[in-house]
């Protein structure tokens, strides 16, 4: 699990902090307060080893060094997991200046753009590409005291949930592997794959869609009028079927996070963007139940961005996976909801949804 990010000069985020993390951590904070920009970290990373740093970065609009620059004009980026500490250094243009791991038991790795140096095997040659991060090379000629590639594994896969109806309600293309898209699509040709290989995680779709949906009996998939797409039907107790053009849209966005959460990996980090949207407050906090046993479960971790007062409150009692975001004239601070006595203070009262409606986050962080 990542127990941390780090962040200096990425997006809104000048000064350098230290941002953690738990299981399940839910971001709050008003519009352009930097919670979309925090999970783009685990979006641009998996980009930069798919294509590199400079298209990632240009996938990110371009826009990845804050302005204006604190400090050395330098972005570094990083993280702790299972006890071991990563840092990169990239440069004005981009290029990795510094590579830096080390674990509790001292044992330490240094990239300096051209060699490695590490504290049982001295100095090591690398042929130099900036482009990319080397610690994350699943061969570096050099052996290491760090499993180096273990500190990447939950960016290699990161998923980004930000639903959008159109993309729901869209009949799905029949092809060989199909995943759920960032945005919804493909829920059909995910449950036919399901079906035929996976039957499992049918059933569990199926019984938790029942559990929460009273009136929702099974979720089926027929060819749709384009031909070589399916299209998702959903069937009721009382034998009515409507398709995905004429569901409500609250049932469509329920199912396609709790498959997302289903489908999830184990070791895997989600970032989901705003779940709330179209579903109703008590499927809400179902769906906040179901991720928790997933995590439980797969060991995955998830990242929520929200406004939602139901779902705040169903951490009530985990104040310490709430982080508080906030815009100052040195870029975006981001704050522990435990780490504020007056708001620890203040829960003892009322439930933190109550707290956010009420102003008194902003007022005291």
């Amino acid at each position: 699990m990542i127990e941390s990010i780090t962040l200096q000069n990425f997006k809104s985020f000048g000064e350098e902090q230290v941002i953690p993390l738990e299981p399940i951590t839910v971001l709050v904070g008003p519009n352009n307060s930097g919670k979309s920009n925090f999970m783009s970290v685990a979006r641009f990373l998996k980009n930069s080893l798919v294509a590199g740093i400079s298209t990632a970065a240009n996938q990110e609009g371009g826009f990845l060094l804050h302005t204006p620059p604190s400090g050395n004009n330098r972005c570094i980026i990083g993280w702790r997991m299972d006890g071991i500490q990563y840092s990169a250094t990239l440069g004005a243009d981009l290029s990795v200046v510094e590579e830096k791991a080390f674990d509790t038991t001292g044992n330490k790795v240094d990239f300096n753009g051209a060699t490695i140096r590490t504290n049982t095997q001295g100095i090591g040659l690398i042929r130099r590409d900036s482009d990319t991060f080397t610690f994350a090379k699943s061969n570096l000629g050099v052996a290491t005291p760090i499993p180096l590639l273990g500190l990447w594994a939950p960016f290699r896969n990161t998923r980004f949930i930000k639903l959008s109806l159109g993309a729901l309600r869209a009949d799905s293309e029949v092809i060989p592997e199909p995943e759920i898209g960032s945005d919804g699509r493909g829920l059909a040709a995910v449950i036919g794959l399901w079906r035929g290989a996976m039957p499992e995680k049918v059933e569990a779709l199926s019984g938790f869609l029942s559990r929460c949906l009273p009136e929702m009996k099974d979720v089926l998939v027929r060819p749709a009028p384009t031909p070589g797409h399916q299209r998702l039907w959903f069937r009721q107790r009382d034998g009515l079927e409507f398709d995905a053009e004429h569901v409500s849209d609250g049932v469509l966005a329920f199912t396609a996070l709790a498959m997302h959460a289903l489908s999830a990996e184990k070791g895997q980090l989600l970032c989901v963007e705003e779940p709330e949207q179209s579903i109703h407050p008590k499927r809400l906090r179902e769906l906040v139940d179901l991720l928790k046993d997933i995590v439980r479960e797969r060991g995955c971790q998830f990242i929520i961005a929200t406004h939602s007062t139901v779902l705040l409150n169903a951490f009530r009692d985990e104040t310490e996976a709430i982080l508080l975001f906030r815009r100052s004239e040195t870029g975006t601070r981001v704050k522990r909801l435990s780490d504020v006595p007056e708001l620890v203070e203040a829960l003892q009262q009322a439930p933190p949804g109550e707290l956010l409606e009420t102003g008194a986050f902003s007022a005291a962080f």
